[in-house]
Order: structure tokens, then C-alpha cells, then sequence
């Protein structure tokens, strides 16, 4: 009996054994079970997060396309781009007082004056007109027909006929430097210079070297002026209407009229006027009423 029993006793102790062992194996299976399923279900700290799992970026906001209907509608042009050009000059600024100079700048559209050299209110008249936005010239005094006669003196350090070459350049320099703001150049009178192909090469390649623009005011209809600027390169236009040979109203309205049918024909008319009380009078009536019809401009736009 005693020798059964120790035989037993070692049997028992490897079933015990072999329960242990059972159990400690089904404890690491679960284990190492859940460890693959935590492994299943989040990425590893060395691999990249999932791309669904990203946050989307913010972009800036895009500007709204338009309907295509709206998109492929071309763009009409401004309608002052459209209209014809009207420039007008007030010429003989400069022995007028201010006050009416600076009654004529205050009209609300672009324009141009020309601005007598020597004379008591140049300096005044061009400062006025810069200073309100208007287009200064050079009004150079020239020698008209039947000069030294009453009515026809063209004023101090004229272009007259009779002056050599250099002192003709000399008086052209001289006059430019006397109008402060000047782009620009017209004639004074000249009936006898700007016939004169010769005469008036010396005045344009002088207002050429200074780069500025002239004005042919078309004092006398056999002028060569604006011919002599084109053969030189000298960007030039000609006057088509003067404004006030006639000082009533309703003389100068039917002119500013005739001006309207010239730029509505050609797309582009100058006028010409004078610094009289009963000019500046007058455009105040005619501008206003012409706005839509006509896009005001400068004198030196019209130049080429």
C-alpha cells in the first residue's frame, strides 16, 4: 500500500503542472489577443495617420464665377469715350484782372487758355488757371496785317517780319520763359508771319525744343502754320470756330452751335474766344446745356 501511494503523489503533482500551465497559456493568448486587436484598430505611432482621417485644410475664398451669360457679355465702352471732343482756348489772358480770370477757370469742365507775355496780370492769370486745373499756353504776339497802324499792334517783343533770324528765335525763347505753366503755344494775331513758311519754320523749331504743342489760330486763311508744324513734328491743331467775333448772345450760341455739328461730323472741333465779360457770360449758359453731347478736352489732346 505504502509503496502505491508514492507513485501517486508525483502523477498528481504533473496534472497540477499541466493545469498551470493550461492556464497561464490561455491568459497569454488573450492577452497577446487583444494586443493584435488594439494593433487592428489604431495605426502605430511611426506610421502616417490615414488620409480620411485628416483634417481638410482651409483655403482661401475664391472669387464668385460669373453666370456665363454675364461672363461672355463684352463690356460696352464708357459712353463719354464715345462722344465727339469739343476743346475750347480763351485766349488774351493777361491784362485782364483776376477776378474775371478766375470766374472763367471755375467752370466745371477741362479747357485751355493763352496767356499774354509782359502784361501786368500774366504771372496772376497763369497761376489761376494751373492752380484750377486748366491747360496754361504761350499766347505769342506776331505782326498782323497793317501793323503799326491803330488796332494792330501785337504788343511788346512781337514776331514781326522784319527781325533777323536769331532775334526772331531770341524773342520766341524769351516769351516762353515769361508764362509760367505753358505746355502749349498759339498765335497772337500773325497775319503777316504765319503765311510765311520761312518765318514760321524759325517759331516751331524753337516750341519744337521745348516739346510743346501749337495752336494755329487761323487768323489769316492763307496760313501755313499748321503745314510748317506737321513737316516738323511738331504736334499741332487749327482753330475751326471763333466763339465771339460777335459779342451778343445769340450770335455766339449759333457759333458754339456750328462748333457742335463740326465735331459731330469730324468727331473733334477747337474753338477759340476771348476774355471778354460777355464770353465768360456766355459759356457759362452754353457748357452747362452741352454736357452728353460732347466730351470736353484739353487743346494739347487734340494736337498730333
Amino acid at each position: 500500500m505504502a509503496r502505491g501511494k508514492g507513485k501517486r503523489t508525483p502523477t498528481l503533482a504533473l496534472v497540477g503542472w499541466a493545469i498551470l500551465m493550461l492556464a497561464l497559456g490561455l491568459s497569454a493568448g488573450l492577452v497577446l489577443g487583444q494586443q493584435g486587436c488594439d494593433r487592428r484598430d489604431k495605426p502605430a505611432k511611426h506610421e502616417a495617420p490615414k488620409p480620411e482621417s485628416k483634417k481638410p485644410e482651409k483655403k482661401m475664398a475664391e472669387p464668385k464665377a460669373k453666370p456665363p451669360s454675364e461672363a461672355a457679355k463684352p463690356q460696352s465702352p464708357e459712353p463719354a469715350a464715345t462722344l465727339p471732343r469739343l476743346a475750347f482756348i480763351i485766349d488774351d489772358l493777361g491784362y485782364i484782372q483776376p477776378e474775371l480770370v478766375t470766374r472763367l477757370c471755375s467752370l466745371p469742365v477741362p479747357f485751355s487758355v493763352a496767356v499774354l507775355p509782359y502784361q501786368e496780370y500774366t504771372q496772376d492769370s497763369a497761376d489761376i488757371a494751373h492752380r484750377m486745373g486748366k491747360e496754361v499756353m504761350l499766347h505769342l504776339p506776331m505782326e498782323p496785317i497793317g501793323y503799326p497802324g491803330p488796332g494792330h499792334d501785337p504788343g511788346p517783343n512781337a514776331i514781326l517780319f522784319n527781325l533777323s533770324e536769331p532775334e526772331v528765335r531770341r524773342r520766341v525763347r524769351l516769351a516762353l520763359d515769361a508764362i509760367p505753366y505753358r505746355v502749349g503755344v498759339n498765335n497772337h494775331m500773325g497775319s503777316r508771319i504765319t503765311p510765311d513758311r520761312t518765318r514760321m519754320g524759325w517759331v516751331l523749331q524753337e516750341i519744337k525744343a521745348r516739346k510743346y504743342f501749337f495752336v494755329d489760330s487761323r487768323t489769316e486763311k492763307d496760313s501755313v502754320a499748321y503745314d510748317v508744324a506737321e513737316h516738323l513734328g511738331v504736334p499741332a491743331v487749327e482753330r475751326r470756330v471763333f466763339l465771339d467775333d460777335d459779342k451778343a448772345f445769340p450770335a455766339m450760341e449759333k457759333q458754339w452751335e456750328r462748333a457742335l455739328k463740326l465735331a459731330e461730323k469730324d468727331g473733334f472741333v477747337l474753338i477759340i474766344g476771348h476774355i471778354y465779360p460777355e464770353t465768360v457770360e456766355a459759356l457759362e449758359k452754353l457748357v452747362p446745356r452741352t454736357k452728353g453731347q460732347v466730351r470736353f478736352v484739353r487743346a494739347g489732346e487734340l494736337a498730333k
